[in-house]
C-alpha cells in the first residue's frame, strides 16, 4: 500500500503544476478542440496532454522556455498515439507540389469533420498548418516525418475537406439510449440515490473530468452519486435530457439554495450504454469550456467553476 503521505505529496505537486498552466488551458482547449472536431474528445485530450506534461516535466532538466508550443508537442503526440493505426499513415513523400491553400473560412466550418473523413496524421498537419500557421519544418518535427510528407498530408487532407461528396463519408458516434438517459435524469431530480445505482452495470466507470475517477457501481454511488446527492447542499439539483448533435446529453440544471439567483446548468453528463444500463458516466462540471459551448449551442445559462485546482 503507497503510504497516505506519498500520494498527498503527489497530489500537492500535481496541483501546483496544474495552477501554474492554468492561463494557457483555454488556448490549450482550442487546439485540441480542432485537432478532434469534438469539444468531448478535445477535453480528453487536454487531460491527457496535462497528465503526460507533468510526467515530462518531472523528467526534464532544461527550462520550458515556450509553454504553450511544449504543450501543442505533446497534445500532438498524444492524439497521434491514441489513433495511430499499426500500418504507416502517410504515403512517400512525391514530388508534386500541394495546391494552392484552400479557403480557410471552408477548410475551418470542414474541421468538425475530420475526425471521420482525415487520417489522424492529415488532420494533425491540416490543423497545425491552415488554423495555426506553423512552418512546414516545426509541423514535420511534431509528426516525427519529413516535410514532403507534411506536404502529402495536407494535399490529401485539403483535398478530402472540400469533396463535395464528403458527407457521404461522415459516420456518427453510436448515440446512448434515450430511455436510460431518462431514468438517470428522472432519478436525479428525484434525488433517489438508489435507484440511480441500479442504472449503472456492476463495473461501471464514472470520470469527474479532472477530478475523480470511479469504478464500480458501489464507488460510484458512495462517492460522485453520493457527494452530488447529498452532499452538495449550496445548491438544489434538476436533471433534464437535451439533445446535441443527435446525442441525448442530461444537463444539471442548478437553483443556489442560499439566494435568490437563477437557474442555470452547471454540469453536463455524457453517458454510454449498454443492455444492462450505463457503462460509463462523463461528468463536465469543472470543464468551462465544454461547459460553455455546450450552453451557447444550445442557448441555455450556464455557470461555470474553473478547473477545480
Amino acid at each position: 500500500m503507497l503510504p497516505q503521505s506519498l500520494l498527498a505529496a503527489a497530489q500537492a505537486a500535481r496541483r501546483e503544476f496544474l495552477v501554474a498552466l492554468e492561463p494557457l488551458r483555454g488556448e490549450l482547449f482550442g487546439y485540441c478542440r480542432r485537432l478532434t472536431g469534438s469539444m468531448w474528445d478535445a477535453e480528453d485530450l487536454v487531460q491527457e496532454t496535462l497528465t503526460r506534461a507533468l510526467t515530462r516535466a518531472a523528467q526534464s532538466h532544461q527550462q520550458v522556455e515556450r509553454p504553450m508550443a511544449w504543450l501543442v508537442r505533446i497534445a500532438t503526440n498524444a492524439y497521434l498515439d491514441q489513433v495511430r493505426r499499426p500500418a504507416p499513415l502517410l504515403v512517400e513523400p512525391t514530388e508534386r507540389a500541394a495546391p494552392a491553400l484552400a479557403d480557410p473560412a471552408e477548410v475551418r466550418d470542414a474541421l468538425a469533420e475530420m475526425t471521420t473523413l482525415l487520417a489522424p496524421q492529415e488532420r494533425a498537419a491540416v490543423v497545425l498548418k491552415d488554423i495555426f500557421d506553423l512552418p512546414l519544418k516545426e509541423i514535420a518535427a511534431m509528426l516525427s516525418t519529413t516535410e514532403g510528407a507534411v506536404k502529402a498530408a495536407l494535399h490529401r487532407g485539403r483535398g478530402r475537406l472540400t469533396n463535395p461528396d464528403r458527407a457521404t463519408a461522415l459516420a456518427r458516434r453510436a448515440a446512448p439510449d434515450r430511455d436510460t438517459l431518462d431514468a438517470l435524469a428522472t432519478a436525479f431530480t428525484a434525488y433517489d440515490l438508489d435507484r440511480l445505482a441500479k442504472l449503472f452495470v456492476e463495473d461501471a466507470v464514472s470520470d469527474v473530468i479532472g477530478m475523480a475517477h470511479e469504478v464500480g457501481r458501489d464507488q460510484i454511488a458512495a462517492g460522485s452519486l453520493h457527494h452530488t446527492l447529498h452532499l452538495e447542499t449550496s445548491v438544489r439539483w434538476r436533471a433534464e435530457v437535451r439533445e446535441l448533435d443527435g446525442e441525448p446529453l442530461v444537463l444539471m440544471w442548478a437553483t443556489p439554495t442560499d439566494s435568490d439567483g437563477p437557474e442555470a446548468v452547471e454540469d453536463v453528463l455524457r453517458a454510454e450504454t449498454a443492455d444492462e444500463g450505463i457503462t460509463r458516466l462523463h461528468w463536465y462540471y469543472f470543464c468551462p469550456d465544454v461547459l460553455a459551448e455546450v450552453g451557447d449551442r444550445l442557448g441555455v445559462p450556464y455557470r461555470t467553476h474553473g478547473h477545480g485546482l
